[in-house]
């Protein structure tokens, strides 16, 4: 009941928030100007934040920094019901969205901004075995950085904060072949919960000055 009074709160106020957006990016009558990405993420920041670091929590992502084609595609599945949660879809079924020059307005404002400095990090327990399977499972796509491939819609992970990455790790698992690279579901199906924490913790800490246990390069 909680979960449908917090989704019902999101329509209200992100239609709300997106009508003055509409109006001011030329959604409503009038003569057609540029959208405004930071007007469009209005609406976002009442969980993302107003900087989109992310909830306090770690448990709603940090949007700021992320590959803006990455950014468009997730929009633009959110709004098709390709891709699934009730808050994301509750503001992306507003007809702003439904315009591909605001999702990519609102996608090159998050992606300009800095990523948060100081992500949830984990209890950091065998960081070196997850650096291991990091160099493994996810190098090849996320770089050894984590930062993602703009031309290939890859996301950037690094910094990402631990239980959004926790919680992704455990889905990406389920994944069907068709929406994953099934190299990558297949490996992370193989893996203890415990190694699944690590991993988590170790992607949150990357792009830090150290991680404790990381290997020297």
């Amino acid at each position: 009941m909680k979960h449908a009074h917090s989704a019902l709160w999101l329509r209200r106020s992100g239609a709300l928030g997106l009508l003055g957006v509409l109006i001011a990016c030329g959604g409503a009558r009038g003569a057609p100007v540029t959208p405004n990405g930071s007007r469009l993420f209005v609406p976002c920041a009442a969980c993302h934040q107003p900087d989109a670091g992310g909830s306090a929590d770690g448990t709603i992502p940090n949007l700021a920094g992320q590959r803006r084609r990455y950014l468009e595609k997730q929009l633009a599945m959110f709004r098709s019901g390709a891709r699934i949660d009730d808050s994301m879809q509750a503001v992306t079924a507003h007809p702003a969205f439904a315009e591909l020059r605001n999702i990519a307005a609102l996608a090159t404002y998050l992606a300009a901004l800095e990523p948060n400095p100081k992500p949830v990090t984990g209890p950091g327990e065998h960081l070196r075995a997850a650096q291991d399977q990091y160099d493994h499972i996810c190098t090849a796509c996320h770089g050894p950085d984590g930062r993602g491939d703009e031309t290939n819609r890859v996301p950037r992970i690094a910094g990402q904060h631990y239980p959004y990455l926790r919680k992704q790790i455990e889905s990406a698992a389920g994944f069907h072949r068709d929406l994953a690279p099934p190299e990558m579901t297949s490996a992370l199906r193989g893996m203890s919960p415990e190694e699944k924490d690590a991993l988590a913790d170790f992607i949150s800490r990357l792009g830090a000055a150290k991680i404790p246990g990381e290997k020297a390069p």
